[in-house]
């Protein structure tokens, strides 16, 4: 964890993925959103996530296998989260910052948060993550979170962790 910084991350619920997706904040109920949030990967898996979310529920409705907002210092600096839930007790990972904010262990930190909360559920027993070959950023964010490279494909070098191990 840095030091000097309150990192936490936030399960969105409904109507803040709407509002992501939509790119604008409600004053009253959102944190202050960092410059550059929301980036189009937290729009895309906020659209992902609200066609996994049931109808009903309301606007509060969230699951735990969806998109967090990353806080730092009160603000939302950028997303994580689950590209769904478990399959055979694999969840797929992904993840991004703000620029003003890259490069001071943000992710990497908000990486181990997020891997800790998946190693708290019963049904799952592996975390996985990819990137492309050109994100060295990213690859380092995930091995420096405990994740190890665990191969590639024509378009992806592919990472994981055990959390059984």
């Amino acid at each position: 964890m840095m030091v000097g910084m309150d990192l936490s991350i936030r399960l969105a619920t409904r109507a803040t993925a709407k509002r992501v997706t939509r790119g604008r904040p409600d004053e009253q109920a959102d944190p202050p959103w960092a410059e550059g949030y929301p980036l189009d990967g937290d729009k895309r898996a906020c659209l992902a996530y609200l066609r996994q979310l049931p109808v009903i529920g309301g606007p509060g409705r969230s699951n735990p296998f969806g998109y967090y907002q990353i806080m730092l210092d009160g603000s939302v600096v950028g997303g994580i989260g689950f590209h769904g839930p478990p399959r055979d007790g694999v969840v797929e990972i992904g993840y991004g910052v703000v620029p003003s904010i890259r490069g001071r262990g943000v992710a990497t930190d908000a990486l181990r948060l997020i891997l800790k909360l998946a190693a708290g559920m019963d049904d799952v027993r592996r975390v996985c993550g990819r990137t492309s070959p050109d994100n060295v950023a990213s690859q380092h964010v995930m091995l420096a979170a405990g994740m190890h490279f665990a191969g590639r494909d024509p378009d992806f070098l592919h990472y994981e962790i055990d959390l059984a191990a």
